[in-house]
């Protein structure tokens, strides 16, 4: 009787404070997420939450780190997002996901930027080759969807060899925004348009015939015992309320 008494009442401190703790939730959710989308896919978990009796974890890393990590069992998490085919293919290859169940609800842009009180311009892509550049953040093809991107466009436009001296790589895309606000004004960084901060400044569209179509891809993790509350938050992310949040952070979301 105690014990029953002692429970409802934290369960009504917490329903006047406005939250519960993690461990009042019926269930809990961990989320493999691609950086570049963190920030507005942790928006879209409040709002599930605030729905749901369910919690929600984030590990946010470049996705080939992401994947590694899950297919070394490094990693444990209930549904991957990927910025990229190339490493959702990879979990597939290596039978973690279903390709039945890969969906891709949203897109994003590459721009190049430059911190703030920088007064440099670039009103075309060749000037990136110009002595005004002295350094170009990307992230590192390797492992991060956004530098591959970013190298792509460099070598179909013939320039990758021209500046090739100027790149430094950063392992995933908030590194790269804070290391490039912090940076001279004569550096530039290739990023997502969703990842331009107060900090930085857009100074160049990357035109998006110059590289892969950039889509980021979703599935649930094979083996996930959570398949109800999964299956719940893939709908919800699909839904217009969280379309709203990353249209808002300036990702593609009707793009296909």
């Amino acid at each position: 009787m105690k014990n029953n008494l002692r429970y409802f009442c934290i369960v009504l401190m917490y329903t006047i404070i406005g939250g519960f703790p993690t461990a009042l939730y019926a269930s809990e959710l961990n989320l493999a997420v691609a950086n570049s989308t963190c920030s507005a896919i942790k928006k879209v978990g409040q709002l599930f939450e605030q729905r749901n009796s369910t919690s929600i974890n984030y590990i946010c890393k470049s996705s080939g780190r992401l994947a590694k990590g899950l297919n070394g069992n490094t990693i444990t998490a209930d549904i991957y997002i990927s910025a990229n085919r190339k490493w959702m293919d990879y979990m597939i290859e290596n039978r973690l996901v279903e390709g039945d169940d890969v969906i891709s609800p949203w897109g994003n842009k590459l721009v190049v930027a430059t911190k703030k009180d920088s007064q440099l311009q670039i009103s075309e892509w060749s000037m990136l080759t110009s002595n005004e550049v002295r350094k170009i953040l990307i992230g590192d093809p390797g492992t991060a969807p956004f530098g591959r991107y970013a190298k792509e466009a460099l070598q179909s436009t013939d320039i990758w060899e021209k500046v090739k001296y100027k790149i430094e790589t950063k392992k995933h895309i908030t590194l790269l925004a804070e290391t490039l606000a912090d940076s001279d004004v004569n550096t530039v960084g290739i990023l997502f348009a969703s990842n331009i901060t107060a900090r930085l400044r857009k100074i160049y569209a990357v035109n998006n015939a110059w590289h892969s179509p950039i889509r980021y891809y979703m599935a649930p993790i094979k083996g996930s015992d959570k398949k109800d509350e999964v299956l719940a938050l893939l709908e919800f992310i699909q839904e217009s309320k969280a379309q709203e949040i990353f249209r808002a952070a300036e990702f593609k979301v009707d793009a296909q």
